[in-house]
């Protein structure tokens, strides 16, 4: 008996890794008091939908959806180790406009300054991967400079804050999405 993996089922995979991570998120990042959570902050969302959306009876060769699953668990595993890093600590909402109070440098932090949205985008990219086609590729570009915009508009905030000096030695050290050699050799 052959067993073939269609779209419409390989899809769950993917939806069950990013339904935890936004699970995870909303209990882990808070809006400022009387702000509510940026309206971009759904983009994320909506880029994901785009991206398991349409998913049909085509199969799914098993090399691919092999290799997307180990870009799935990495990115919750890179997910839960910066959720766990920063438990406790006051953490807000992307495009949020509060004044950073604290630099982490601990954990995934320690190689890389955005490490929940390089997991998002693991997340995105196997999808891709699994199911891949021109479109899923656009909307990926999409995310990547959403998230991109997103990291500057962060950096930005702590340049301004009374931890300006503190986060520039940070960054030297630290990659946006991808840690620095320098960062993994130490």
């Amino acid at each position: 008996m052959h067993l073939a993996l269609t779209a419409d089922l390989a899809v769950y995979v993917p939806i069950a890794a990013f339904v935890w991570q936004v699970v995870a998120a909303a209990r882990t990042f808070r809006p400022l008091e009387g702000e509510r959570g940026s309206p971009l902050s759904a983009l994320i969302s909506l880029g994901f939908v785009a991206l398991v959306a349409n998913s049909g009876a085509e199969l799914v060769s098993p090399g691919l959806f092999g290799l997307a699953c180990v870009g799935l668990l990495a990115g919750l595993l890179l997910f839960e180790w910066a959720r766990r890093t920063v438990r406790n600590q006051y953490f807000s909402w992307i495009f949020s406009r509060d004044t950073p109070t604290f630099l982490c440098s601990a954990g995934p932090f320690a190689y890389v300054r955005n490490p929940f949205y390089t997991s998002y985008l693991l997340t995105m990219s196997a999808a891709v991967l699994m199911l891949p086609n021109l479109f899923r590729v656009l909307v990926l570009v999409g995310m990547v400079i959403y998230f991109h915009a997103a990291a500057i508009f962060e950096e930005r905030k702590f340049m301004r804050s009374t931890l300006a000096a503190d986060y520039a030695r940070y960054k030297a050290g630290t990659g946006r999405f991808l840690p620095k050699l320098s960062a993994v050799l130490r």
